[in-house]
C-alpha cells in the first residue's frame, strides 16, 4: 500500500521535458510509482485533476540560517511551493563561531538580514557540524542545503582587522572551510559588498576556494558591484574561480542603478563568453525591481572596520559624520554606493526596525521621514540607525523591470527570493519585511511566466527544480522520478498568485495546494500540517 497517491494530474517532471499525464505514488520518502495508479491502494490520496505536479522547488538564495532555528514552521516557503532552502548566502553565516569573535560576529549579524528578527541572538554551536545536528534535532519543514560563509570564517580567524590575512591564518581559514566542506556544505558563498569581504582581494578567496576542488563545491558571490562597475565585478569574480580551479555561480544577477539599465545584451554576451573560461557558470535571480539591504550597508566601509560595534561608535561622531556624507556623495574607488544607486534617500523605504516604538517609521522613505522631523536626511539615518543599534533593514528601489524580465527569461537562470524564512504572524510577521520573502516563486510563475510569457511552464519548473539540484549537486532531488525523493508540489496553475506587495508583504501565496517534502504532506489542501520533515541535505551524505 502507498503512503501518498496523486492522481489525476499533469506531471511536469523537472527536467524541461514536454508535460503528460499520471499518477505518483510515494511510500516512505520516495517516489516509488508514475503511470495510472487507479487501482493501487494508498492510505491519503491527493485528487490533482486539473492541476500540475512537479518537483519541489529549490529556493536557491536564502538566509534562513537564523530564522530556521526561531521557527521550524517555514510557513513562507511551504506556501510558495519551496521545499528546500540554500542558506548561508551573501558570505553570511552563523557558523563557525570562535571565543575570540563570537561577540563580533553576533554584533555584525544583527546589522545583517539573516539575523534582523527582534530575538536575543544565541548561537550554542562552534562549527558547521554541530549547527547542522542542531537542526537535524529540530527538524524544519523544508530542506536545508548549506553554504560555507567566507565572511564568517574570516570572522572567525581575522575579526573584522582590515588587509592580507599572514600565511597562518590564511592556513587556518582554509582549515575551517575544509571542515565545513568535510560536514557536508555544497560551496561557498562571499558578499564583496559586505564586511568583512570587502577587505578580500582574489586572491585570498581564490586560495580559499582551491579547498574546494576536491569536494567540487562551488563559489557562489555577491560580487563587489552590481551596479556602474558591475564589469569588473563580473572579471573578478570569474578571476577568483578560475584562481581556486572551482565552479562560478553568482547571486541576486541584477543592473542596479540607472547607469547600467538597459545593458542585458552586454551583460549575457560577457557572462556567455565566461562559460569557457571557468568549469561552469550559474546564476540566480528574484522576480522584483527593488532589493533589500541593511540601511548600515549603505555607509562607507571604513566605517565598519573593526567591526559593527565599531561603526556604532563612529555613526555618533559629527566630524565622521561629515567624511561618510562626503564619501557616500561622491563614492569611492571599487566601492558599490547603494544610496547613489537607488538615486537618493527617497529610494529607501524602511522595512525593518529593532525597537517596536519605531516601527511606525515602517513603509516611509528616509527621504520622506527626514523632511517630516524637519532634519537633514543623512543626520536622521545616521541617528535612526544609532538609535535602532544598526538592526534596520531598507527596500532598495534600484532596477528596471524590463531588465528583471530579460534575466529571468533565461533558460539557465535559477530563482532565488534572497530571504529568509518568514510567517504572517507571530515574530517572524514583524516589520514590513520585502515582499519577496513571501511570494517570489508565485509571482515568477503567475507574473513573469504565465501573463508575460517569458518563458515555457516546462522551463520554467526546470529552472527551479531539476536545474537547481544539479548545480548543487543534491541526490536524487529535483525531479518527478521514480527512486527519488518525494519533494512534490500540486499547483493549480491558472490561480498561483503573489499576495505580498511593497507596502502589504505579510500575505502568503496561493496557488500551490499541496507541498510534500520527504514523503510528508508540509500543506493539505492550503493548511499547513506542522509535520516536520527537512534534512540537511549534506552534500556526499
Amino acid at each position: 500500500m502507498l503512503d501518498i497517491k496523486i492522481i489525476g494530474g499533469t506531471i511536469i517532471d523537472g527536467t524541461g521535458a514536454r508535460r503528460y499525464k499520471g499518477d505518483v505514488g510515494v511510500e516512505g520518502d520516495k517516489i516509488v510509482a508514475i503511470g495510472d495508479l487507479k487501482d493501487v491502494e494508498a492510505k491519503k490520496v491527493i485528487d490533482a485533476t486539473g492541476k500540475y505536479v512537479t518537483p519541489g522547488f529549490i529556493d536557491m538564495h536564502t538566509h534562513s540560517d537564523f530564522s530556521l532555528t526561531v521557527s521550524r514552521d517555514a510557513s513562507v516557503r511551504i506556501h510558495d511551493g519551496v521545499t528546500t532552502d540554500v542558506i548561508g548566502n551573501c558570505g553570511i553565516g552563523i557558523a563557525p563561531v570562535s571565543d575570540a569573535h563570537k561577540a563580533d560576529l553576533i554584533t555584525y549579524l544583527g546589522t545583517r538580514l539573516v539575523a534582523s528578527i527582534p530575538v536575543e541572538i544565541k548561537l550554542p554551536w562552534s562549527t558547521m557540524d554541530e549547527y547542522f545536528k542542531f537542526l537535524e534535532e529540530n527538524n524544519p519543514a523544508v530542506n536545508v542545503a548549506p553554504l560555507a560563509a567566507q565572511g564568517a570564517i574570516r570572522i572567525h580567524e581575522m575579526g573584522f582587522a582590515k588587509g592580507k590575512p599572514t600565511a597562518e591564518q590564511m592556513a587556518n581559514m582554509k582549515a575551517e572551510l575544509k571542515k565545513a566542506m568535510d560536514a557536508g556544505c555544497v560551496g561557498m558563498s562571499s558578499g564583496l559588498v559586505y564586511m568583512p569581504g570587502e577587505y578580500s582581494n582574489a586572491e585570498e578567496i581564490g586560495e580559499l576556494c582551491s579547498v574546494m576542488q576536491e569536494y567540487d563545491g562551488f563559489y557562489v558571490t555577491h560580487m563587489r558591484s552590481e551596479g556602474a562597475q558591475i564589469w569588473e565585478a563580473i572579471e573578478e569574480a570569474i578571476e577568483i574561480a578560475k584562481r581556486g580551479g572551482v565552479r562560478l555561480a553568482i547571486s541576486h544577477l541584477k543592473l542596479l542603478g540607472n547607469d547600467v539599465w538597459n545593458q542585458t545584451d552586454r551583460l549575457f554576451a560577457r557572462l556567455d563568453k565566461a562559460r569557457s573560461e571557468v568549469k561552469e557558470l550559474a546564476y540566480d535571480a528574484y522576480p522584483y525591481d527593488a532589493g533589500c539591504t541593511s540601511l548600515g550597508a549603505l555607509l562607507p566601509p571604513w566605517v565598519f572596520e573593526g567591526g559593527a560595534a565599531k561603526m556604532l561608535e563612529r555613526i555618533k561622531d559629527p566630524e565622521i559624520r561629515v567624511k561618510m556624507r562626503h564619501d557616500m556623495e561622491n563614492g569611492l574607488p571599487g566601492w558599490q554606493n547603494f544610496w547613489k544607486c537607488a538615486g537618493g534617500w527617497a529610494g529607501f523605504p524602511i522595512a525593518t526596525v529593532n525597537n517596536k516604538e519605531s516601527e511606525w517609521v515602517m513603509g516611509q522613505t528616509v527621504q520622506a521621514l527626514a523632511d517630516q522631523a524637519g532634519k537633514d536626511p543623512f543626520e536622521w539615518a545616521f541617528d535612526f540607525l544609532s538609535h535602532e543599534n544598526g538592526r534596520v533593514q531598507v527596500i532598495l528601489m534600484g532596477m528596471k523591470d524590463e531588465d528583471v524580465q530579460t534575466i529571468l527569461a533565461r533558460p539557465e537562470t535559477m530563482v532565488g527570493s534572497d530571504s529568509m524564512s518568514l510567517a504572517e504572524t507571530g515574530i517572524l510577521g514583524t516589520g514590513m519585511p520585502h515582499p519577496r520573502a513571501f511570494g517570489t516563486h508565485a509571482r515568477f510563475l503567475g507574473k513573469y511566466v504565465r501573463d508575460e510569457g517569458g518563458c515555457s511552464l516546462e522551463t520554467a519548473i526546470e529552472k527551479m527544480t531539476g536545474r537547481s539540484a544539479k548545480h548543487l549537486r543534491l541526490d536524487r532531488r529535483g525531479e518527478i522520478k521514480e527512486g527519488y525523493y518525494a519533494d512534490i508540489v500540486v499547483m493549480d496553475y491558472v490561480n498561483v498568485k503573489d499576495n505580498a506587495t511593497y507596502m502589504d508583504p505579510k500575505h502568503y501565496s496561493t496557488g500551490f495546494d499541496y507541498v510534500v517534502v520527504n514523503g510528508k504532506v508540509a500543506l493539505d489542501n492550503g493548511v499547513e500540517t506542522k509535520d516536520y520533515a527537512g534534512r540537511v541535505l549534506r552534500h556526499g551524505k
